[in-house]
């Protein structure tokens, strides 16, 4: 073995053990002394990748790829670059490039069908994971996307057989427990509860395999009444998840008081026009779990309306261009109040986003709970747009998100102090916007929607400037795709069994109870 090879090992090495500071330093060196090695590309840029680098990523995969444009390795991961950060038609057309040249490629099938049902064409993405089963149907993986795509078009009973399959072949798959957990409602002596039990007991996992189940088992436990045991398998859920976390409260109370600092000092020109708009949008924002998925359900059910869920690209705009190691750029933001040109650029980036939807509706929505740290940047690249904010009872909400597993963006969600805390930086951010910009942002509020849907939702309808249209009560049978763990409450009719659902769980819920 040459030398060069035995680094190209050590490589391999770090990469596993997931030491990618080391691997990139080493990695780095390496091409310098031998850059025709394509391999080192690929180790690269996937490390870039493990640590969230995507613009490094992007830049490393495109060297291996001008070098050997034809090696379906380096295509993939460049594809798969292409579709974390939002650069969908040139991932399209990677993986279709893939699938033409090597049809028995199993990744690019399944990372296609992923691309697509981040886009909510679950159809599109059910075909090409059934194209990857023909090559070989073993693969939980696979077996377990396709489960999302029927759980996202509200089929449920092919969504929980799917994920039966996956736990088949693989039981230490929870996120499949977890998916089952969340698509049925649990009667005593149910055996997918006994199952996870057993699992509980007898298998060895991860820390993310026990997160999931563990969270499976209490939503489980709920269902049947057994709260004292789904409390303390939330309280171990979260208890893990949050140990995994590099999170810090304080630097979220620092963001929200500059942003409050910025734009209480901010002086906007009511006569501002979006010049390149062609559709009016509609934002859905909020906390999470506080009734977004099923405020857009409602919205969209109107003919007029296209439901895109929950879009990233409002929150990418603002932090590549309007933020710099984490906090707001005072020149971007500068430029964002007072060069036309600079607001246009960012506009066109997100209607260029828009664009992959290919709808004909007059009105979108974009249902990024989250989203509600950026009304005030919204006021600025989107003046004629509607805003719509979610809002539940706090000790309801809370309770929402200290009860859900969410793959990323809800760090503080897992502890019951930082939870508390958060919620409070929300409730004042949102007195500072409707100060800032009153009688522009509606107000939803989940238990008037529930006491009293038809009056609410013709109020809701009516601030959108849309006409009345029966559908909109008819919500439940929406078929526009969900993604979120809402998924299966958004398709029933109005029900009010998570009304005051705080109270069950009171007595565990200390910490968060002084807070809220």
């Amino acid at each position: 073995m040459s030398n060069i090879e035995n680094e190209i090992k050590i490589l391999l090495n770090l990469f596993n053990s997931a030491k990618f500071d080391i691997l990139i330093s080493k990695a780095k060196k390496l091409i310098k002394k031998a850059p025709e090695y394509l391999i080192l590309y690929n180790i690269l840029g996937s490390a870039y990748q493990n640590i969230g680098d995507l613009k490094l990523a992007k830049e490393t995969f495109l060297k291996g790829y001008k070098m050997e444009p034809n090696n379906i390795a380096i295509m993939n991961n460049l594809a798969n670059v292409y579709k974390n950060i939002g650069e969908i038609q040139q991932s399209e057309d990677l993986f279709k490039k893939i699938i033409e040249k090597k049809p028995d490629y199993i990744n690019a099938y399944v990372n296609y069908g992923n691309l697509k049902r981040d886009n909510n064409d679950f159809e599109f993405a059910i075909d090409l994971y059934n194209k990857a089963l023909k090559i070989n149907s073993q693969i939980p993986a696979v077996l377990y996307s396709l489960a999302l795509a029927y759980q996202g078009l509200g089929k449920f009973e092919l969504a929980i057989d799917y994920a039966k399959k996956t736990l088949e072949i693989e039981p230490k798959f929870t996120q499949a427990d977890m998916l089952i957990s969340q698509s049925k409602k649990y009667q005593v002596k149910d055996s997918h509860y006994e199952e996870m039990n057993s699992k509980k007991d007898n298998l060895i996992l991860n820390d993310d395999q026990k997160t999931n189940l563990f969270f499976a088992l209490a939503k489980a436990e709920e269902d049947m009444g057994l709260i004292e045991k789904s409390f303390n398998n939330l309280d171990l859920a979260n208890t893990i998840r949050r140990k995994s976390l590099n999170f810090n409260i304080n630097n979220e109370t620092n963001f929200f008081d500059q942003l409050k600092n910025i734009f209480s000092k901010a002086k906007f020109d009511t006569n501002i026009t979006d010049t390149i708009n062609k559709k009016k949008i509609i934002f859905i924002l909020g906390m999470p779990r506080s009734g977004t998925s099923l405020t857009e359900q409602i919205i969209t059910s109107h003919s007029s309306v296209f439901g895109a869920g929950e879009l990233p690209q409002l929150s990418r705009i603002v932090k590549t261009k309007l933020m710099m190691n984490d906090n707001l750029s005072e020149e971007n933001i500068s430029n964002l109040f007072s060069n036309e040109e600079f607001v246009n650029e960012l506009r066109a980036d997100y209607y260029d986003f828009l664009k992959r939807f290919n709808a004909s509706e007059p009105f979108i929505t974009d249902k990024a709970p989250l989203n509600f740290r950026w009304i005030g940047f919204i006021k600025i690249l989107f003046p004629n747009s509607k805003i719509i904010h979610c809002s539940r009872d706090p000790k309801d909400n809370c309770l929402s998100i200290f009860k859900n597993f969410f793959e990323g963006g809800l760090d503080f969600g897992y502890n019951q102090k930082e939870l508390g805390t958060y919620y409070n930086l929300y409730l004042d951010l949102m007195r500072f916007w409707k100060e800032k910009f009153p009688n522009t942002i509606y107000d939803a509020q989940y238990e008037k929607i529930i006491e009293d849907p038809e009056n609410e939702i013709k109020k809701m309808i009516k601030f959108c400037d849309l006409d009345w249209e029966e559908n909109c009560l008819k919500f439940y049978n929406n078929k526009t795709p969900i993604k979120t763990l809402s998924t299966a409450q958004a398709r029933k009719p109005i029900y009010k069994s998570s009304k005051n659902s705080f109270e069950k769980f009171a007595p565990y819920l200390t910490d968060l109870n002084k807070l809220i």
